[in-house]
């Protein structure tokens, strides 16, 4: 059976088109239904996620956010966070975390609280505001320091041929000359007053001597009472992570996970089992050197904490493979780039010369929400037809799948011989 575009699809509950981008969040709300957030826009469903009514653009506040991220708290309002562009910024690259609350289920909202202090900016994904068992919100973001755009000047552009001859962009920041790192904003109080981790930004250390890596767009679960784990988005060929014991007021030094990764964002949960899924662009580094950037994206279960991940499957995919072998730490970019007009032409090997596959298109950037029996995933979706960009409708896809399809359709009965639960984390 066809692990193309998806594995499974006859077991899916629902699949649908949306322009909702990549900042899609859900709350399910005390009588049933599920808001969701997106891109400024607001809705609702009364049947699980089957069909939705949304509103027209109106941002909280009347303020545009990014990444929209919901969460529930304790008083019996929601939360909601997104990434707001610094009052008198001349770019909008430097963003502060901000935190709105809604008495009436997302009718109206407060006035937006900043959550990072002023001396940190904060760029935060969508879908990522965790409360957890003791009632502490916990708001991952990340920062970037650096001059430029998101791409270096005179920097080649990734790209590769369609088999029409036409060319495409395959870039995900492979040149950025930003640095990046993360940390976590955190409240006690339901979102009113807010404080950042105690040990300071979260980046990779390759080498003590100075050899550094940037980490961006993190995710956060909870394994137990006051035990997190974070991961990471890099450009190393891997997804990396981090742990926190005391409810996200310090960290462990990030390492790298066993789940090869492009340089896309991935989403953590924990599913109603107690067990960890993980959401993500999955790619081998060959793959990413062909050009083949956020063409797959993945889920995995990982049953003890993070160590050992299991039922890799295809939640939308151009690549029938559903379980990539994490390989080397190293930098991994697409070989197949061209140079601006007026710059002299890079060589590189053949191989990675060759058309790209039918169908080819992009996906990333899932938006994860867990309930008792399904899971409602969102992401980006564009094809390219002859050079052009095509969203058939719709710039992104829901699929509402049930909690066994990540199991590969059947939960596991008792516990493995073989998978003994995490014990304790690694230390700073």
């Amino acid at each position: 059976m066809s692990n193309v575009p998806m594995t499974r699809p006859q077991e899916a509950i629902s699949v649908q088109t949306h322009d909702w981008g990549h900042s899609a969040s859900f709350l399910e709300l005390g009588d049933g239904r599920i808001y969701v957030t997106a891109g400024g826009r607001h809705g609702y469903s009364e049947d699980g996620g089957l069909t939705w009514s949304i509103s027209e653009r109106r941002d909280a506040a009347g303020q545009f956010i990014r990444g929209t991220s919901l969460v529930k708290l304790g008083d019996g309002a929601i939360g909601m966070g997104g990434g707001g562009v610094v009052p008198g910024a001349v770019t909008q690259d430097p963003m502060q975390a901000i935190f709105f609350r809604s008495q009436d289920d997302g009718r109206t909202w407060s006035e937006p609280v900043v959550c990072n202090p002023p001396y940190l900016s904060a760029h935060p994904n969508q879908d990522t505001l965790l409360r957890t068992s003791s009632g502490r919100i916990i708001y991952p973001v990340y920062l970037m320091i650096g001059q430029g755009s998101w791409r270096a000047e005179e920097a080649p552009v990734p790209g590769a041929y369609l088999k029409t001859g036409h060319f495409v962009g395959t870039d995900a920041h492979f040149f950025d000359p930003h640095f990046g790192a993360c940390f976590v904003c955190y409240s006690d109080d339901d979102g009113r007053t807010w404080t950042v981790n105690k040990d300071g930004e979260i980046f990779i250390i390759n080498d003590y001597q100075g050899n550094y890596a940037p980490t961006y767009e993190p995710s956060v679960a909870e394994i137990s009472p006051g035990r997190l784990i974070m991961i990471l988005r890099t450009g190393l060929g891997r997804l990396y992570q981090a742990w926190s014991d005391d409810d996200g007021t310090t960290w462990s030094r990030p390492q790298p996970m066993a789940l090869a990764s492009d340089h896309s964002p991935g989403q953590i949960r924990t599913l109603p089992t107690g067990d960890l899924l993980c959401v993500w662009s999955q790619h081998s580094a060959e793959e990413t050197r062909a050009g083949y950037t956020r063409t797959r994206i993945s889920s995995a279960v990982s049953r003890n904490g993070g160590g050992i991940w299991e039922f890799f499957q295809n939640i939308h995919s151009i690549l029938e493979e559903t379980f990539v072998a994490p390989g080397p730490i190293e930098i991994v970019r697409p070989q197949q780039v061209h140079a601006l007009p007026g710059r002299p032409a890079p060589a590189y090997d053949p191989k990675y010369a060759v058309p790209l596959k039918d169908g080819h298109g992009r996906w990333s950037y899932p938006s994860v929400y867990v309930m008792k029996d399904r899971v409602l995933i969102s992401h980006t979706y564009t094809r390219n037809e002859r050079g052009k960009v095509v969203d058939d409708g719709g710039n992104s896809r829901l699929k509402i799948l049930p909690i066994e399809w990540f199991y590969g359709g059947e939960l596991p009965e008792g516990e493995s011989l073989y998978i003994k639960k995490a014990s304790q984390a690694p230390q700073p």
